[in-house]
């Protein structure tokens, strides 16, 4: 876990105000319910349609924003102080634990310095809050007010997405002491950018500092320092020392070995092998990830699958390494969002004088242009989805007879589109350009006509229905309270049950899910609009039988949908609007106060 953690045993009493001199504080609204640091101005008549005029990336511009314009000379002096060094951590760690002092004025001044640092520490403050009484959680909720704007954290994903292909020597440990920070599974994407933005920023006189991180008292900062070994510096190493590194840690061994496949070593794949058998859901899933993306190849391994579908598909993945020559040459392969370069957001609202898809930064801010959301919008989504390989995006809106289907390439232009159909569950696209469509509790397969091609019979009906990768599906039924993965053909290859009245459903890059459930809708009632305050967005292990979190927006009647941001934390759409939360269920931030028929992050 990470360094938060070290904060939990802090016992807090109520106290006096925040800070003696005030000012700290800045307005508050309610969004749900749920407290969230209000825009202190509003937009004027037109400002909405104001956007970035630079011509750089969305998350360029995010940097812009934060005036750490990537394409400046002095860009490197201008993100250091976003990256805590080893003492000055230790002095933040120490501050949050002043917030809970007997002593006032140590209480005060901790406040004061921590509204003050210039690095990232949100996650370090939300993680201290968790266990914290009455009086420290306001002095954090009031810290969190002031910062929140300056989005350093986003900053500090997009900062590495820049080391990653633009080298600074002595950058690679900075990496490492503050990935020791975050939790490896909350903000697994944003690790997964630390990973090789660290390996591309480290050289040969480094790799004693990587070795002796193996030995941290921190997993996020192990597993970094295995991967940059295993990327950078495994071959100078000898194997027997190596296996002395790793010992017997499997998250050890995953880590090194994603180094190695992030550089294309082709022996790589005889470990991930080995690891698809791992006692450890974690390890098995990832590992099963990477042979995927090194060898353009999909066998059906799934590592919350039961054990017979698993040991099936590591058969297939064995005799198909076997067959290969020993000089086969591999791509280079990155897992998590870095893989796939800058991402955005597209939000959908219902019809009306507003309804439209617009896009956005990650970090909240209105993009001018997208011919992917332009084209979008007539469709009035209310689901939306991507099949990356085939470069090609669905949209789907209208659980009635006026409802309508559309096949977009990623730049906007239509491929095809089909009307009167009733879609309620989502779509999804299929090689060859067919769909399948969601609609009660059947999945209609129609070819590029709209002519029905073909229909699977669900046990029940179907409120969420997304493509995962080639041959695997992914569904919400909310009578049954289960979800489930089927195959092209309309089998079941997996399912968990005892959700309650699953409503929608995404699984993360991590293998983790995302799901809107309603905890007190009647199956009985399912039609009926469910009852206000009772939603929520958890999220699971990848097996779905663990819930590590829970976002719970009260006063709200209706959750559309979720999404996780590169940063760790969460858009969740609601009838009242979008807001982000933090990985521990807190709202830092209001984008947006229309009804909200989707959101997609990529």
């Amino acid at each position: 876990m990470g360094r938060f953690t070290l904060l939990n045993f802090v016992l807090v009493f109520w106290m006096s105000p925040l800070l003696s001199g005030g000012g700290v504080l800045c307005a508050l609204e309610l969004v749900g319910g749920v407290e969230a640091a209000a825009e202190p101005e509003s937009a004027g008549p037109g400002e909405e349609e104001k956007a970035e005029q630079w011509p750089l990336t969305a998350g360029d511009s995010i940097l812009v924003d934060l005036e750490m314009n990537p394409e400046d000379q002095d860009f490197e002096k201008k993100i250091t102080p976003l990256f805590l060094q080893s003492d000055e951590l230790e002095r933040v760690i120490r501050q949050i634990g002043d917030l809970d002092a007997e002593d006032f004025r140590k209480r005060n001044d901790a406040s004061r310095a921590l509204v003050m640092v210039a690095a990232p520490i949100e996650h370090l403050l939300g993680g201290a809050r968790r266990d914290a009484g009455a009086e420290m959680s306001r002095r954090i909720q009031g810290i969190l007010n002031v910062r929140i704007k300056q989005r350093r954290l986003d900053a500090l994903y997009h900062v590495a997405g820049r080391l990653s292909s633009r080298s600074l020597p002595g950058w690679g440990s900075r990496l490492g002491v503050m990935s020791s920070t975050f939790d490896p599974v909350s903000h697994w994407d944003l690790l997964r950018m630390f990973e090789i933005a660290a390996a591309e920023c480290s050289q040969q006189q480094d790799r004693e500092v990587f070795e002796k991180s193996l030995h941290s008292d921190y997993q996020s900062e192990r597993e970094l320092a295995a991967f940059v070994i295993g990327y950078r510096f495994l071959s100078g190493i000898e194997k027997s020392r190596v296996t002395d590194l790793v010992g017997d840690d499997e998250f050890l061994e995953l880590a090194m070995a994603r180094g190695r496949a992030a550089k294309g070593d082709a022996e790589v794949s005889k470990v991930l092998l080995q690891l698809l058998g791992s006692e450890n859901l974690r390890v098995r899933h990832e590992a099963g990830i990477l042979l995927r993306v090194l060898h353009d190849k999909d066998f059906g391994f799934a590592g919350y699958d039961r054990a017979g579908s698993r040991a099936e598909a590591v058969g297939r993945w064995q005799n198909y390494l076997g067959s290969l020559a020993d000089d086969v040459i591999l791509e280079e392969a990155r897992i998590g969002r870095g893989a796939r370069g800058e991402f955005m957001v597209l939000v959908a609202t219902p019809p009306g004088k507003d309804g439209a898809v617009t896009p956005w930064t990650t970090s909240g801010r209105k993009l001018s242009k997208s011919g992917l959301a332009a084209s979008m919008a007539s469709i009035r989504p209310d689901s939306i989805s991507f099949n990356d390989p085939a470069g090609l995006a669905v949209a789907s809106g209208g659980g009635h007879e006026a409802g309508r289907v559309a096949v977009f390439t990623n730049e906007g232009k239509e491929i095809w589109s089909a009307s009167g159909i009733p879609v309620e569950g989502g779509a999804a696209i299929m090689p060859g350009g067919r769909l399948l469509v969601a609609i009660g509790s059947e999945v209609e397969e129609l070819d590029i006509s709209g002519g029905r091609a073909g229909v699977w019979k669900m046990p029940s009906r179907i409120l969420s229905f997304k493509r995962l990768r080639e041959g695997r599906f992914l569904c919400a039924h909310p009578e049954a309270g289960s979800l489930a993965e089927y195959g092209s053909k309309g089998q079941l290859l997996w399912r968990v049950e005892g959700f309650d009245h699953p409503r929608w459903v995404e699984r993360l890059e991590s293998g983790n899910l995302l799901v809107v459930v309603d905890a007190e809708l009647a199956k009985e009632d399912s039609d009926r609009r469910p009852n206000a305050g009772k939603m929520r967005v958890i999220e699971t292990s990848p097996d779905g039988k663990v819930v590590l979190s829970s976002i719970h927006p009260k006063g709200v009647n209706v959750i559309s949908s979720a999404a996780r941001l590169p940063n760790g934390n969460t858009l969740v759409g609601t009838e009242k609007g979008l807001a982000e939360y933090t990985p521990e269920g807190y709202a830092v931030k209001v984008w947006l106060k229309n009804v909200i028929s989707t959101i997609h992050v990529r």
